[in-house]
C-alpha cells in the first residue's frame, strides 16, 4: 500500500508540473496590419494583445513563424521586401529583397522553404513570380515564373509534396511539385480565387472565390473542380477543422463566418463577426477562432462549440493572415 501511495503522488506531481508548465505557455498569435505596418502579437489563452511590433510603413498581406517560434517573416509589397524578425525582441534581423511584389507568405510544414507570392489585384510582370526562400542560408534559391497571373496565396498538401497556388486574376490554381520547385498543373477554379485549404487526407483542396461568393472543391487525383459551395459573399478565407470534419469561410462582404459539413458540404452554423471579415485561423489547442476584420480593424473570437462572439479584439489599420507560434 505505501508503494502504491509513492507512485499515485508521484503521478500527480508529475501531472502538477505539466499543468503549470502547460498553463505558463501561451500560444501566440501573429496579425499583420497591413496599412499601418505593425504586427499584433495576442496571448491566445488572454485573448489579448500584448505586444504591438513596428515594421515598415506598410506590411504584405502574409506572415509566417518559424518552426521553432524564434523567427517571424513578414514583408512589403511595392518594396518586395521580406522581413526576418526576431520574435523575442521584435527587432529586424535580416531583410530580402525580392526584386518583385510581395503579397503571400507561406512556410513549408518542415519549415525549410519559405513560398513567396508576388500577386495583387493587378496585371504586369511583377506581379506573376513565386519566390523560394531557404529558411537556414535566408537566401532566394528558386524563382518560380507564374504561367498564371497573379499567384497571391500558397498553402501544402499534409505531406509537403505538393504546393497549391491561388492565381487572383487568371481564376485558376497552380500545382507546384516542392521536390522539383516547379509547376506541374494548372486547374480552372471560380472568380478571384483567394486561399487555400487541403483536406485532412490530401485529396481535396478547397479554394475560397472572392467574386463568386463560394468555395471550389478540387480533386487533386483527377486535378479539376468537383464541386462549388455557395459559401456567402466574398469569400477570403477558409480554415480546416482538427479533426478535418469542417471547413470555415470568412466572408469579406456579409461579413460572417460560416461553418460547413464536409460529408455534405452543406453550412451548419454562421455567425456575424465585423466589417469585412478578412482572414480565419482555428487557434491551436482551443475550441476557438480567430477572424480578422479588415474594416473594422479588430480580431473576432469564436466559441467553436456554440458559434457565438465571444471578445472582440482591438488591433492595427487593416489585419490580414493570422500565424501561431507556442
Amino acid at each position: 500500500m505505501k508503494k502504491v501511495g509513492i507512485i499515485l503522488i508521484a503521478v500527480f506531481l508529475i501531472a502538477a508540473i505539466i499543468y503549470i508548465t502547460d498553463k505558463g505557455r501561451a500560444s501566440l498569435a501573429y496579425i499583420p496590419n497591413a496599412d499601418e505596418g505593425t504586427i499584433s502579437v495576442v496571448d491566445t489563452k488572454k485573448d489579448e494583445v500584448i505586444r504591438t511590433l513596428k515594421v515598415d510603413s506598410q506590411l504584405s498581406d502574409g506572415i509566417e513563424v518559424s518552426i521553432d517560434g524564434k523567427k517571424v517573416y513578414a514583408g512589403n509589397y511595392d518594396k518586395g521586401e521580406l522581413f526576418i524578425i526576431n520574435a523575442d525582441s521584435g527587432k529586424i534581423k535580416n531583410t530580402i529583397d525580392t526584386g518583385v511584389n510581395l503579397h503571400g507568405i507561406d512556410i513549408t510544414p518542415d519549415g525549410r522553404y519559405l513560398y513567396l507570392a508576388s500577386g495583387d489585384l493587378k496585371e504586369g510582370e511583377q506581379y506573376n513570380y513565386i519566390k523560394v526562400v531557404d529558411t537556414e542560408s535566408e537566401e532566394v534559391i528558386k524563382e518560380i515564373k507564374s504561367t498564371s497571373k497573379s499567384p497571391a496565396h500558397i498553402d501544402f498538401s499534409n505531406d509537403g509534396s505538393l504546393a497549391y497556388v491561388s492565381n487572383v486574376m487568371s481564376n485558376d490554381i497552380s500545382l507546384i511539385d516542392t521536390k522539383k520547385m516547379e509547376i506541374i498543373a494548372t486547374i480552372p477554379v471560380g472568380t478571384t480565387p483567394n486561399e487555400l485549404e487541403p483536406s485532412k487526407d490530401d485529396k481535396y483542396l478547397f479554394t475560397a472565390n472572392v467574386t463568386d461568393g463560394t468555395i471550389s472543391v478540387v480533386d487533386i487525383i483527377l486535378q479539376k473542380e468537383i464541386k462549388t459551395i455557395k459559401a456567402g459573399d466574398g469569400t477570403h478565407g477558409l480554415e480546416l477543422s482538427p479533426d478535418g470534419k469542417f471547413l470555415y469561410a470568412s466572408n469579406r462582404s456579409s461579413n460572417d463566418l460560416v461553418k460547413i459539413n464536409l460529408e455534405n458540404y452543406e453550412i451548419i452554423k454562421k455567425v456575424v463577426t465585423g466589417e469585412t471579415a478578412n482572414h480565419v485561423s482555428y487557434v491551436p489547442g482551443a475550441d476557438k477562432l480567430y477572424v480578422t476584420n479588415k474594416d473594422s480593424n479588430d480580431l473576432t473570437v469564436v466559441d467553436d462549440n456554440s458559434f457565438e462572439v465571444i471578445k472582440k479584439i482591438r488591433l492595427g489599420e487593416t489585419p490580414h493572415e493570422i500565424n501561431f507560434s507556442m
